[in-house]
């Protein structure tokens, strides 16, 4: 199922904030991921009120002229490990988590886990600090693993990032109005560098550094997966993260 994992550039991450990897999905179970993505969304969307707290809407999310059409289109589902074994497994394969060890230089735990959409039309997540906006009440012990179901590259919304932007944890303001988007006056775009993948491929980063993707103007899905770790020994930290639906 996993070719041989890779060795990992600690010092690299550690400087740049994030690190790319090969594939360690081999295609047959990459077409399976993308067939259980596929069946997730359909579950979901058809039981929408038991499962609304898992749900994120593309129409949240976009601007008044890109909502034609967009109506029904799921933007995000978190958490689906619990509803999916084959994610399970993926987010506790060896192949994955060692890599995920070796830049902790220790043993690590699934703290949180989610399924990025992005479909044809789908919307930007705007330049954001993971941490800041979403974990302080935890851990900032954590990487995030980002892997791509189908090929990404700027047209249909490849993550783009600032290297070096967590450099000294720094805790960015927020757009006025906003608990997520950081204030555009801190983001030096200029410094921007997409990371275009193939499908199978993960990015690495750090929870404090600066990311962003954009819309999705191409005919073709950038369906991600996406693990955030933390060290085993923390124990438990983010069970609170399964909704009241789940069973």
């Amino acid at each position: 199922m996993f070719p041989e994992a890779v060795q990992v550039d600690v010092e690299r991450y550690r400087k740049d904030g994030y690190l790319t990897a090969p594939a360690v999905i081999s295609e047959g179970h990459l077409s399976a991921l993308r067939a259980e993505a596929d069946r997730l969304m359909a579950l979901c969307y058809q039981e929408r009120e038991r499962y609304s707290r898992r749900i994120e809407w593309e129409v949240d999310h976009l601007s008044g002229e890109n909502r034609k059409g967009m109506e029904r289109v799921i933007r995000k589902l978190e958490p689906v490990s619990d509803l999916s074994p084959l994610f399970r497994d993926l987010a506790f394969s060896p192949q994955i988590t060692e890599q995920v060890g070796a830049i902790f230089g220790e043993p690590v735990d699934l703290f949180e886990d989610k399924l990025n959409l992005k479909l044809p039309g789908g919307s930007p997540y705007p330049w954001h600090q993971d941490w800041v906006c979403c974990w302080r009440a935890h851990t900032d012990l954590l990487v995030t693993c980002f892997i791509y179901l189908d090929q990404a590259d700027a047209t249909n919304g490849c993550l783009q990032v600032i290297p070096g932007s967590h450099i000294g944890k720094p805790i960015l303001p927020f757009r006025s109005g906003s608990r997520f988007e950081v204030d555009p006056a801190y983001v030096d775009t200029r410094q921007a560098v997409p990371v275009p993948l193939r499908a199978g491929e993960m990015i690495f980063f750090d929870p404090y550094l600066l990311h962003f993707s954009d819309l999705n103007r191409s005919s073709t899905p950038r369906r991600a997966i996406i693990f955030t770790y933390h060290p085993a020994r923390l124990g438990k930290i983010n069970e609170g993260r399964f909704p009241a639906d789940f069973s």
